[in-house]
């Protein structure tokens, strides 16, 4: 297995606007069709990363342990039991990847993992530098071996500064990055304690922000040619994320207070409808304008000479009479009613709702991937499209060690895999 090209090139890239998305046009291959990576990560945003480039066409090896991916066993599980192969968080990460067993605690292990690596375009890890050290993956090393490579490493704090080796966990990530100062206020806990938004949701920020990352490195590959090292610090990325929440707490030197529930705040808020909830947003005039056209124009929003009144000072009148409007009527009402007005809003969907939305079928969103164990089901795409390119081919995640004799036979000959097996190797 060696080294190949992806069809990405930066040469001749223009300024002028893409063309408009054509069902009828030739394609060709997937972006990042014929680009090999291999992925030394476990849980969330390493993973992530991978398969946003494996969504996009790249070849994916994911390299674990014998025990597999730690997220093998997160709950929840999909149906029809807890299992390693069924952890929903597994199953999300891992699509369209090879699954790939070493044991990197055995010098063959180290040396097959090692000769992997090197063939690769991309080498994502979430090690620390420790670790990478230990594997003879020192990231400085590699570039001097293999010039072609892009290392990209998303860890907690970076591969440099006295924080590089700290152990963490989600939770205790999202509180170093001030994340969860922003989950606790939304949530209306404004006693301190630590709470961590569900899913583990910040953990993707990292992932997102290195995948993004490694495009450019290819993008620089293209145009310089030679490989980077991509370092990013999740807590970094997760700050990124919280940008509004940082910058009022820097401007006005303390955290941003819990926002109003009332839909007749100043800004906006949650209106309860008839039949589920909406999320109303009106912070510019004429976004506010647009809600009171929305209720007919009520008298208590106008002053006698017919000037709408100005909305910081109609207090809880105006919340009361808004919570009213909304609560007799469906959700469908008052979000079409907003939207008609150019008054932002958006409904409180259920997954399902979300999963069988016009908007989402007519996008094709979501792949029906099937799977030998789980139960078959939709996984969302890579959140953009491109014209003039096929859309690779899904998979749903591995088997544990279900390419491990493909992938490792090239290095390991004249060993069979059983005798690999037997020595540990794999």
């Amino acid at each position: 297995m060696s080294r190949s090209h992806c069809v990405l090139d930066c040469r001749g890239m223009s300024t002028r606007s893409a063309e408009p998305l054509d069902a009828d046009e030739e394609l060709g291959p997937p972006l990042l069709d014929g680009l090999l990576v291999v992925e030394l990560a476990e849980e969330i945003a390493g993973p992530f990363a991978s398969r946003l480039l494996a969504d996009a066409g790249a070849q994916t090896i994911k390299i674990e342990p014998p025990r597999g991916d730690v997220s093998r066993r997160m709950a929840p599980f999909a149906e029809p039991a807890p299992h390693r192969e069924t952890s929903t968080s597994w199953l999300a990460y891992n699509t369209s990847k090879r699954s790939v067993i070493l044991d990197m605690d055995t010098a063959s292990g180290r040396r097959v993992l090692q000769q992997l690596v090197g063939s690769a375009d991309v080498f994502v890890t979430d090690r620390t530098p420790a670790d990478l050290f230990e594997l003879d993956l020192n990231p400085d090393e590699l570039r001097g071996r293999h010039p072609q490579l892009i290392i990209a490493a998303v860890t907690p704090f970076g591969l440099v500064g006295g924080a590089a080796e700290w152990p963490s966990t989600a939770l205790t990530r999202a509180h170093a990055s001030g994340s969860a100062a922003g989950v606790r206020r939304n949530l209306g806990a404004d006693t301190g304690a630590p709470l961590m938004a569900g899913a583990r949701v910040h953990e993707a920020d990292g992932g997102m922000a290195l995948a993004l990352a490694v495009w450019s490195a290819l993008i620089a590959r293209e145009r310089f040619g030679h490989g980077q090292i991509v370092d990013v610090a999740s807590t970094e990325a997760m700050m990124n994320m919280d940008r509004v929440d940082i910058s009022i707490a820097h401007n006005d030197g303390g955290p941003p207070a819990r926002p109003p529930t009332k839909g007749g705040s100043a800004f906006g808020g949650r209106l309860e409808c008839a039949d589920g909830h909406l999320i109303a947003v009106t912070p510019q005039s004429h976004q506010w304008a647009g809600l009171i056209k929305s209720m007919g124009d009520p008298e208590w929003a106008f002053d006698a000479d017919g000037s709408l009144i100005d909305r910081l000072q109609l207090g809880d009148e105006a919340g009361d009479a808004i919570e009213q409007w909304a609560g007799a009527r469906t959700r469908d009402q008052v979000f079409r009613a907003l939207q008609e007005n150019s008054a932002p809003a958006g409904p409180v969907l259920r997954p399902s709702e979300v999963m069988n939305s016009e908007q989402m079928q007519v996008r094709e969103f979501f792949d029906r991937l099937e799977h030998p164990i789980a139960d078959s089901a939709r996984y969302p795409q890579f959140a953009a499209r491109w014209n003039g390119t096929q859309r690779a081919a899904r998979t749903a995640a591995p088997l544990l060690g279900s390419s491990t004799a493909e992938v490792t036979n090239p290095y390991l000959s004249p060993w069979s895999p059983a005798r690999a097996r037997r020595a540990g190797v794999i």
